[in-house]
């Protein structure tokens, strides 16, 4: 994988990982979008996160994955989540499904080696790409048979969920607002009208009830788009300019993260995205004018490590 593929892979991979990982995305995303059968019958309070992931390392440039476990009545289950984010379905999404289902499988067995059975696998496949999906979502359609082959009965077979959010329209897309912000940025990423539709997308944020999350989740989506996007100071200057914000939420944010000046909390949004910092860094932030943190801040937001915010001059 070139260097600039595997940057398009970490910015989709840690935007998946970032926001379905929060309890409350997954859970509302999945009481939406669980088939009505399974979602009645399913407790997502008891919903957990399996850390491992499944997915074969020559294959993380066009996808991620999170298993969920949830009770099912007096069973476990595990809710497995592929996210495509190549723009074009992969033909051979069921095999591969088949190779983590059976990889669930093995995990299980070494986390419970006392078991005789391992739970019922549900496989999920959240797909953000320009192409629309139109493959089959059964496994035995990757099978040479013809029909009445007397093979079938011994070949194994199973149904996967597709969902192809990108040809969804915006109001199609239900939940509570936390996961249509994040659904509606999957969807928009990819697409010429990003930049138009950012600032209100964004200013759904004012509708999470929790100050704290509604900034958080804010940082997140932007600095995704930011990054996958290439935006320059002065675009992520205009899009929070035209982001509607009540309550002083945009003002908190940019005070927060854009720092406008405060060397010490510039400094702890350093530490907490980054972990300890060098020592030429402490002293070029103790050092810096309340401009240059202003314009450091929005570097910030673009930035891999700590070295990509001031200069090593």
């Amino acid at each position: 994988m070139d260097k600039t593929m595997e940057e398009i892979t970490n910015i989709h991979d840690r935007f998946f990982r970032e926001t379905f990982s929060r309890r409350e995305i997954a859970q509302d995303f999945l009481d939406e979008y669980l088939p009505d059968e399974i979602r009645r019958q399913i407790d997502l309070s008891t919903l957990d996160i399996v850390k491992d992931s499944f997915i074969d390392k020559e294959l993380r440039e066009h996808r991620s994955d999170i298993t969920y476990t949830v009770r099912m009545k007096d069973i476990t289950v595990y809710l497995y989540l592929l996210f495509e984010h190549k723009s074009f379905p992969d033909p051979l999404t069921g095999f591969q499904l088949l190779r983590y289902i059976v990889r669930l499988g093995e995990h299980h067995f070494q986390q419970n080696p006392k078991s005789k059975k391992f739970p019922p696998v549900f496989p999920t496949v959240f797909y953000h790409g320009r192409t629309e999906w139109r493959i089959p979502d059964n496994f035995q359609h990757l099978v040479e048979l013809k029909k009445g082959n007397p093979l079938k009965d011994y070949i194994p077979e199973f149904r996967f969920r597709v969902y192809d959010i990108s040809h969804l329209k915006d109001e199609e897309i239900r939940g509570q607002v936390m996961s249509r912000i994040v659904l509606l940025i999957a969807k928009h990423i990819f697409r010429p009208d990003l930049r138009q539709r950012l600032p209100e997308i964004l200013s759904l944020c004012r509708e999470i009830a929790d100050r704290q999350t509604a900034l958080e989740l804010l940082e997140i989506i932007l600095r995704h788009a930011v990054h996958a996007r290439k935006y320059e100071e002065r675009e992520i200057r205009e899009i929070l300019k035209e982001t509607k914000m009540e309550e002083g939420i945009m003002q908190t944010f940019i005070d927060r993260y854009i720092a406008q000046g405060e060397t010490r909390f510039f400094r702890k949004m350093m530490e907490s995205r980054f972990g300890s910092l060098p020592e030429w860094v402490l002293k070029k932030i103790e050092s810096a004018s309340p401009e240059t943190i202003e314009q450091w801040g929005i570097r910030l937001l673009k930035a891999d490590s700590p070295e990509d915010v001031p200069a090593h001059h």
